[in-house]
């Protein structure tokens, strides 16, 4: 008797169904779409709407030993010779800002010879974009204190939501030395510079060497 073999086919043989390359494309840009959409809206809201900084407050500790470098920058001839560097980080001068009641309006960081501020205000009626609208700007200066000790800070770049305004937006004033006029004309501001050696900034921290 002649029997019949059934041969099966392998899965790996039966047809699949194919996917389209215009569909695949058109989620994929979809999907793009939809990333730089809820991006978008986010920078909006951040540079538009922002939100009010969270105020930094120190521990006992740390006001303590804040309160101690205040005191020797306030009188550099009182201080010992080991409290004659004094460093100041990042979160002792922002938790001064907000004993100031400026804790929710500004923010500053240090980075390498230079420092930036958040800061969160209304734009006057003469602002060239947006006026009178609440917006977050940043503004990052470049410092330093010669041997002369003369105290340079010039504004490097002022930027909105990320992006570096011009500078005839803004009155031409990016490299311009900010104080070199206030210092000839302030006193107080001579006295307290003379009682400074040498100035660093490098990321986070503020290192001051005072005069004996």
């Amino acid at each position: 008797m002649q029997t019949t073999s059934e041969t099966a086919v392998p899965a790996a043989s039966q047809a699949r169904p194919k996917r389209s390359p215009v569909l695949i494309t058109l989620a994929v840009i979809l999907g793009l779409a939809g990333v730089a959409a809820a991006a978008g809206g986010l920078w909006v809201k951040h540079t538009f709407y922002p939100s009010a900084i969270t105020p930094v407050s120190l521990t006992a500790t740390e006001q303590q030993a804040f309160e101690g470098k205040l005191q020797a920058l306030n009188d550099p001839a009182s201080a010992d010779e080991a409290s004659r560097t004094l460093v100041i980080n990042e979160r002792e001068v922002n938790a001064y800002l907000a004993k100031q009641e400026l804790g929710e309006s500004v923010q500053v960081k240090f980075g390498e010879g230079s420092v930036s501020a958040a800061i969160i205000l209304t734009a006057p009626e003469d602002f060239p974009v947006f006026p009178n609208q609440k917006i977050r700007l940043r503004f990052t200066f470049g410092t330093s204190l010669s041997a002369e000790h003369k105290l340079s800070l010039k504004l490097d770049d002022l930027s909105l939501g990320g992006i570096s305004l011009p500078n005839s937006w803004i009155g031409d004033i990016k490299g311009v030395d900010l104080v070199a006029e206030n210092v000839e004309s302030d006193p107080a501001l001579q006295k307290f510079l003379a009682g400074i050696q040498s100035m660093e900034i490098h990321n986070g921290t503020l290192r001051l060497v005072l005069n004996k």
